[in-house]
């Protein structure tokens, strides 16, 4: 059987002020539906399924006889929230409300309810109808006296189209709500983007900034470190040059003890002026803004080894073809010379030998400076790379503590790495790695740690 929406009975109004039509509404839409109960029970008990009828509507019928008490009931039943599908309203009901305004005053409470207007009288025409109540879907008109299978017909199909009716409106209230959730969701998704915007570029406005500022000290720095190399190197020449001249004039009178003194001052006064050299040497490195070219390691590394003069005991060899590489030459040859001439300085050996070599791995030159030297004990394998901690301090053996330094900062810069593997008494290796790049391919990190 067909049912409201909510699985009750169809609900519908007749508001007719003739008591017998009330009656005929009764038999008509209930009492027929109950005799259509008996017959199919009686087909159930005596097998006759061949006389059971087709389903019908069950509804659940009330009656006024007057318009403005039939609103009321419209009204209350909206309160309750069992709403009427269908009302049958007669035209004339003296002495109250005629159809017309109880028709209008219904829909002012309930919009959805289905109308037949019920009259035997033409009483008004369709045209002054429609502009009374406007032409709406929801109203027909059936003529008394109606017949009984044009009643049946008219409550089942209005109510069924009041029950789809309010199935749509429920399924548009859904898709409407649906919308509405991800309009909201994708305006929370939007803001969080624009906020997102905001902030990263709020973020690159700043690191511009920061940027400028870098730039601004690395400029600063350069200049500093010039100026303080000048102002301390200016006082050291004049002592060199005084205690050069006290030496040269005044050696017999000194004696044996005051020359002693002098040749201490004056190497005292050349290691001050390294020192000054290698920080300045450190503070530049990655700062300036040399071209990057290619470096023929095959011509420029016995150029170097002719620079640091190496010692008749002491043979330096290259033991295999040294690659083409990429940089800043003056870079290639600071880091070179720096592992070069601390492995001439620091040779302890009658006979001493410095092999360089090459190989390729994992895509990069592996480059190695050997020797036979005092070694190095595998605790400070880290510290002397770190500025101003040379391991030896005596007359034969005196450095800055610097050119490690400056070696490893160039080779970071290329993005390399640089290491050392040592025995006490038998030598040291000093390793580092170096990309290889072609010209004309940009490195960027090489760029971005060169703008650090």
């Amino acid at each position: 059987m067909s049912k409201s929406g909510n699985g009750s009975a169809h609900r519908i109004l007749v508001i007719d002020d003739n008591p017998s039509i009330h009656k005929d509404f009764q038999t008509i839409l209930v009492e027929e539906e109950e005799s259509t109960s008996l017959s199919t029970l009686r087909a159930e008990v005596f097998g006759d399924s061949s006389s059971r009828p087709a389903d019908k509507s069950v509804y659940e019928l009330d009656f006024e006889s007057q318009g403005k008490e039939g609103c009321e009931k419209v009204e209350k039943a909206c309160a309750e929230s069992r709403p009427y599908e269908l009302a049958f309203v007669d035209m004339r009901m003296p002495p109250g409300w005629d159809g017309l305004k109880t028709i209008e005053s219904i829909w002012t409470i309930d919009p959805n309810i289905q109308v037949v207007i019920c009259t035997a009288y033409s009483d008004y025409s369709w045209g002054e109808i429609s502009d009374r109540l406007g032409k709406s879907q929801n109203l027909l008109i059936l003529k008394k006296p109606f017949d009984s299978a044009e009643v049946a017909q008219l409550a089942s199909a209005l109510t069924e189209k009041w029950v789809l009716a309010k199935q749509a409106s429920l399924k548009t209230e859904q898709l409407e709500q649906m919308v509405k959730e991800r309009t909201n969701a994708l305006t929370q998704a939007n803001q969080l983007l624009q906020q997102e915007i905001a902030e990263r570029r709020e973020a690159e406005q700043k690191q511009g900034e920061l940027i400028e500022k870098v730039d601004s000290i690395n400029r600063e720095l350069k200049d500093f470190a010039s100026i303080v190399s000048h102002d301390l190197k200016a006082p050291l020449r004049g002592i060199k040059s005084l205690a050069t001249w006290i030496r040269d004039d005044c050696s017999e009178k000194l004696g044996e003890q005051g020359n002693e003194q002098i040749r201490l001052l004056l190497g005292r006064v050349e290691r001050m002026y390294n020192l000054i050299d290698g920080v300045l040497q450190y503070s530049i490195v990655g700062r300036t803004e040399e071209q990057l070219t290619e470096v023929h390691l095959d011509k420029f590394i016995p150029e170097i080894i002719d620079m640091v003069v190496p010692p008749q005991h002491i043979k330096v060899t290259i033991e295999n073809k040294m690659p083409v590489i990429v940089g800043e030459e003056t870079q290639i040859m600071q880091l070179l010379q720096n592992l070069l001439s601390n492995a001439i300085k620091y040779n302890d050996k009658p006979q001493g030998w410095i092999k360089v070599g090459c190989v390729e791995e994992n895509g990069w030159w592996k480059f190695s400076v050997s020797d036979n030297g005092p070694g190095i004990e595998e605790r400070h394998f880290e510290r002397i790379f770190k500025m101003f901690q040379a391991l030896a301090d005596t007359e034969e053996f005196e450095g800055t503590g610097v050119g490690l330094t400056v070696a490893k900062k160039i080779v970071e810069l290329h993005g390399g790495r640089i290491w050392v593997e040592s025995k006490v008494g038998q030598g040291s290796t000093f390793f580092f790695t170096w990309p290889k790049t072609e010209m004309g391919v940009k490195d960027a990190k090489l760029e971005t740690d060169t703008a650090r």
